[in-house]
C-alpha cells in the first residue's frame, strides 16, 4: 500500500512538472511575439520633413487610421536619417475665442497667429494645405518638405466573398509649396489597421524618398 501512495505521489509529481513547464513555455512565446524598434535622431539630419494633414476617406471612418499612419511614418523618417516636424506641434487654439482662428484670415498672413509668430491657426492643421498657405506654414516651421495627403479604405460590398482593400495617396511638397512628388500604395485582401501592414508600408514610402533625394553619380549626370 505505501509503494502504491509512494508512485501516485511521484505520478503527481511528474504531472504537476509538465503542467509548469507547460506554462513556462507558454510564457516564453508569449513574450517572445512581436518586435521592439527605437529609432533616434540622428546629429546630421538629411533634410527636415513637416508631418500636414492626412484625410480619411474611409467608409467606416476609424479616427485612428490617419493617427496611425502618422505615427508610423514619424518613426521610419526619424530612423532613415530625417528631421522631424508635425504640423500640430504648431497649432495654438484659443478657447475663450472660438472664432479667432477664423478671422485670422482676412488679416494678412493666414498661418501667423496675431502676436503670436511662433504658432499657426488651427484650421491650417485640419485639411490639405494650398500652395500659398504651404509657403506661409513654412515661414513659421522652416521645413524643408512637407507631406499630406489621404488614406482609403473600403471593401467591395459582397456578403460573401468579402475582400478589404486600401489606398494611402502622399504628396511632398517644397519650401515653395510647389509639388514635387507623389506616391500611392495599394492593398488588397488587408487592412490597414494591420500593424505589419503598416509598417511595410511606410517603409517602402520612404524608401522612396531616400531614391528621390539621393544624388545621382557623376557617371550617370554624364
Amino acid at each position: 500500500m505505501e509503494g502504491y501512495e509512494f508512485l501516485r505521489g511521484k505520478e503527481s509529481m511528474r504531472r504537476m512538472s509538465f503542467i509548469l513547464l507547460a506554462i513556462l513555455v507558454i510564457d516564453c512565446s508569449y513574450f517572445n511575439t512581436g518586435a521592439i524598434r527605437v529609432a533616434t535622431k540622428r546629429e546630421a539630419v538629411k533634410s527636415t520633413y513637416l508631418l500636414g494633414f492626412i484625410e480619411n476617406r474611409d467608409n467606416h471612418f476609424d479616427p485612428f487610421n490617419t493617427k496611425n499612419l502618422t505615427s508610423m511614418l514619424k518613426f521610419e523618417l526619424l530612423d532613415a536619417g530625417y528631421g522631424i516636424l508635425v504640423i500640430d506641434d504648431y497649432v495654438k487654439g484659443d478657447e475663450g475665442n472660438p472664432k479667432k482662428d477664423l478671422l485670422l484670415g482676412a488679416e494678412g498672413n493666414k498661418a501667423l497667429l496675431a502676436g503670436d509668430p511662433g504658432h499657426i491657426s488651427s484650421d491650417l492643421s485640419s485639411r490639405l494645405l494650398k500652395e500659398s498657405e504651404i509657403k506661409s506654414v513654412q515661414s513659421v516651421t522652416n521645413f524643408d518638405f512637407l507631406i499630406q495627403g489621404a488614406i482609403s479604405m473600403g471593401d467591395n460590398r459582397r456578403l460573401i466573398d468579402k475582400t478589404e482593400s486600401g489606398i494611402v495617396f502622399l504628396e511632398v511638397f517644397d519650401k515653395s509649396g510647389k509639388i514635387v512628388s507623389s506616391i500611392n500604395y495599394t492593398i488588397e485582401g488587408k487592412v490597414l489597421t494591420e500593424a505589419e501592414l503598416l509598417k511595410v508600408i511606410c517603409t517602402r514610402i520612404i524608401d522612396k524618398i531616400d531614391k528621390r533625394e539621393e544624388k545621382k553619380p557623376w557617371w550617370k549626370i554624364l
